[in-house]
């Protein structure tokens, strides 16, 4: 088995934090139980303590000595009686080899084992609980300054990162193209969204990245559509799944636009077409130093161009540009970063801004791209009809939209494609791999049917 990086990554932050001495001291979650019940959440680790520790089970704590470069884990000391329930844990040493610490201990020793430090100052996060550090060790805590050196950290990627992340972006494009393939007429969202739950986890994914999304005709111009349970009663109609797999804790998410019957109809291929277009050329453009939003930005004149030839647009470009007009068309950002999360920290470095414009205000990231950063690229268009009323009482932006035009194309609802890529030092690469091109779409959709 591979060895987590946890003293890898605890040797980033405190880069990061500029300092030579003192402890980090990070602790992970706990089980929670409903209200008036003894039944548990289903357990998710903190995704700061997971970035720094590998530990996915609850009741773990982590530190590590700047000065003297030194990793230890703080494990969970399960008794003989919760042993009859959840099985006997691995050893110290186990735990310690597996996760890559230098020592491990268990719970009750933190404060003991952190004393004979003698630390100067212990950096903690402000969100998490630091009461097993007891009273001698409490006045030393200061929970200012580790926030955002690891969050930066967490930004860039390592091999073993972007690695299993390669492997959520497989399983669950695979998982994608299952639906294409087997999605019919009469099938309900809901079938749409458990069946790629059921193959990712069979496949090894631990959970939903997130809410999965099977929105089919209309339903797809809610962004974040969670319902999930409608019927697909028409073949000229699109669906469009969002879903994405965590596998080993790293996330993937992927969204494709398809028929429901074996064909897009000319409405619905015209504005996938223009989507897809928006998705390449942003793509093709990625690249280090290149600010994120410059690509957004390129996103909504790829639209425009598209929107202007089909007549739904009007005018000139560069006014359609200044007046913002795209964003009520795709009124999300071109994309985030990825990663433990998958709206991933780190998308607004300290002291940034956001731009307060229709689209770019919703941009989850305002940053310089750098190697080693992963990015979703999830270009969009929707037919949103309050959206679109604001715009229509707008004269400064309705004077481009022919809204005779929109009401032809309303019914497609809209259309998302997203992938996730990796920057490098001369470009990107793409970890998903599921078609998108029309052609290899509807080839798919129509083997569906014979």
């Amino acid at each position: 088995m591979q060895v987590y990086p946890a003293k890898q990554h605890f040797v980033k932050v405190a880069k990061n934090l500029g300092v030579s001495s003192g402890i980090i001291f990070v602790r992970g979650g706990d089980t929670i139980i409903h209200p008036d019940s003894d039944t548990e959440y289903e357990f998710h680790q903190d995704s700061n303590f997971y970035y720094l520790s590998g530990v996915r089970e609850p009741g773990f704590a982590a530190a590590y000595d700047i000065a003297t470069n030194t990793a230890i884990l703080f494990v969970h000391h399960v008794s003989a009686d919760e042993a009859v329930w959840i099985g006997v844990p691995p050893s110290l040493e186990d735990y310690r080899r597996a996760h890559g610490f230098d020592k491990a201990h268990y719970m009750h020793d933190i404060e003991s084992v952190l004393i004979q430090k003698k630390p100067s100052v212990i950096f903690a996060l402000p969100h998490q609980q630091i009461d097993q550090l007891g009273a001698e060790l409490k006045p030393l805590v200061d929970t200012e300054r580790l926030l955002e050196p690891l969050h930066e950290a967490r930004v860039f990627k390592d091999e073993f990162e972007i690695a299993i992340m390669r492997r959520a972006n497989q399983i669950s494009g695979d998982a994608h193209v299952k639906l294409m393939r087997t999605t019919q007429l009469g099938m309900n969202e809901a079938e749409v969204r458990g069946h790629f739950v059921g193959y990712t986890l069979g496949q090894g994914c631990m959970y939903e990245a997130y809410g999965s999304i099977a929105a089919c005709g209309r339903n797809a111009a809610v962004l974040h559509y969670t319902k999930n349970n409608q019927q697909l009663n028409s073949k000229e109609e699109m669906i469009l799944v969002d879903a994405g797999g965590t596998y080993e804790n790293y996330a993937s998410d992927i969204t494709r636009t398809w028929p429901i019957g074996p064909k897009f109809t000319p409405e619905c291929r015209a504005i996938y077409q223009i989507v897809l277009d928006m998705q390449k050329q942003v793509i093709a453009a990625c690249a280090p130093h290149k600010q994120w939003e410059d690509m957004h930005i390129l996103s909504n004149r790829v639209a425009a161009q598209g929107l202007l030839e089909l007549g739904i647009l009007k005018g000139d470009i560069d006014g359609i540009m200044e007046n913002y007009v795209v964003g009520y068309f795709m009124p999300h950002g071109i994309g985030h970063l990825i990663g433990i999360d998958t709206h991933d920290v780190g998308g607004y470095p300290k002291g940034t801004q956001r731009i307060d414009k229709p689209g770019l205000r919703n941009l989850r990231s305002r940053r310089e791209m750098l190697p080693n950063m992963v990015f979703t690229v999830e270009p969009g268009l929707y037919f949103v009809d309050d959206i679109l009323k604001e715009a229509q009482q707008n004269p400064k932006v309705a004077q481009f939209i022919n809204f005779d035009k929109v009401a032809e194309y309303r019914k497609v609802g809209g259309v998302r494609i997203e992938d996730n890529i990796v920057i490098t030092e001369d470009g990107n690469y793409n970890l998903t791999t599921c078609p998108r091109e029309i052609a290899d779409l509807e080839a798919i959709r129509s083997a569906a049917y014979q």
